[in-house]
């Protein structure tokens, strides 16, 4: 299997071998925006496993009647497309629908231990919870490192966003749609992570603001 056929699916389902893991784990290195679908696919592929063998009935009737002690594990990848073209349109109905409803709300985010003194972000979020973001002022990294934008309320409740990198000047824009209500969650918040690392937030958060309530 070339490079260009390996999917973030294909990583997150574990169906890559050895070799394969691999050589997918460097491409991530070069690409912040894999590992970012990589950590949107890892939540949505584990909740998806997590159903009980009823729970795929519909979708499997034969099979589950004659092993009803194992989860179709081959149907994760196409409950897992159907989820995510799903979650697609329910992005454009907030879009048309509801896009156009209340004001922008800004979040400044300020600089922490970890990041230099002058760094900041500014985040203007709509009413369909897509973000707008310039940060100015990190520290560029090496291509073992990147930044990670996460929703978080405490270091158990929270959601990652985008990963990115800065520019020489150690700035960077962004412009996407948040995986969850801003409203639901207490805080914007930036970390510094390692490339191939646990997926899960570092103790190193650089910049930091409160969402609006």
């Amino acid at each position: 299997m070339s490079d260009e056929d390996l999917t973030a699916v294909d990583y997150v389902l574990g169906e890559l071998d050895d070799l394969e893991r691999a050589r997918f784990e460097r491409a991530m290195q070069d690409d912040p925006a894999l590992q970012a679908q990589v950590n949107e696919l890892v939540p949505l592929t584990d909740r998806l496993g997590s159903l009980s063998p009823e729970a795929w009935t519909y979708a499997a009737p034969e099979r589950t009647r004659r092993e009803p002690e194992r989860r179709p594990r081959r149907l994760v990848r196409p409950m897992l497309a159907a989820a995510m073209a799903l979650a697609a349109i329910c992005l454009i109905a907030l879009v048309l629908f509801a896009g156009g409803a209340g004001s922008p709300r800004t979040v400044k985010l300020t600089a922490l231990a970890g990041a230099p003194a002058g760094a900041s972000a500014r985040a203007t979020i709509d009413a369909a919870d897509h973000v707008e973001m310039v940060v100015e002022g990190l520290r560029p990294v090496d291509r073992g490192h990147y930044y990670e934008l996460w929703l978080m309320s405490n270091a158990t409740k929270l959601v990652p966003v985008a990963a990115f990198r800065v520019d020489s000047r150690g700035d960077a824009r962004m412009s996407l749609p948040l995986p969850a209500p801003a409203g639901r969650y207490k805080f914007l918040d930036v970390s510094l992570q390692r490339v191939g690392g646990p997926g899960s937030i570092s103790s190193t958060s650089v910049l930091r603001g409160a969402t609006p309530g």
